[in-house]
């Protein structure tokens, strides 16, 4: 049985003319909910064996946060380009990818949408989830030994949290 926690970039700031899309940051309320969300998912106990975000700013800086919240060094983060807007396909390969001789029980991926709404949906083979709103994480148990045999609907939606559903401290 392996875990796997999707969690989509926080907010980020769109009012940045000329600026790449990939480059974008977090705006405020981004900066503020990825922290919150970190200690939401630090005090349900999610502690990941691996952390992979894509290279986009935005993704990156939510990883940080977060990891910063679940007491996990910020050098731990993999970024991967293939994460970056991935498709299915792209997060196939590198879910399939993963070391499963490296202790690695529970991943954790900070990408974008449409892809993570669909990775959720294309793992528990259902509509659960209606809006993967920014910042929000989704904790799937996986029924699978390996992480090469990811496939669709191997997994059950075990915990939706969105920022809007973390009471305010």
């Amino acid at each position: 049985m392996k875990n796997i926690t999707l969690i989509r970039h926080a907010k980020s700031e769109w009012h940045c003319p000329g600026m790449d899309d990939h480059d974008r940051p977090l705006n405020k309320r981004g900066l503020i909910a990825a922290p919150q969300m970190g200690s939401y998912l630090e005090k349900r106990g999610i502690k990941p064996d691996l952390l992979l975000s894509s290279t986009a700013l935005r993704a990156r800086t939510t990883a940080e946060l977060i990891a910063d919240k679940l007491q996990i060094k910020r050098e731990k983060i993999q970024l991967v380009n293939d994460l970056y807007l991935a498709s299915i396909p792209d997060y196939e390969e590198v879910i399939r990818s993963i070391d499963d001789t490296a202790g690695n029980e529970h991943v954790m991926i900070f990408s974008h949408n449409p892809g993570t709404h669909e990775l959720a949906r294309y793992l528990t083979g259902g509509d659960e989830i209606e809006r993967f709103i920014t910042c929000a994480a989704a904790i799937i148990g996986l029924n699978i030994d390996h992480w090469g045999e990811i496939g669709p609907g191997c997994g059950q939606l075990e915990h939706f949290v969105t920022p809007r559903d973390i009471p305010s401290a």
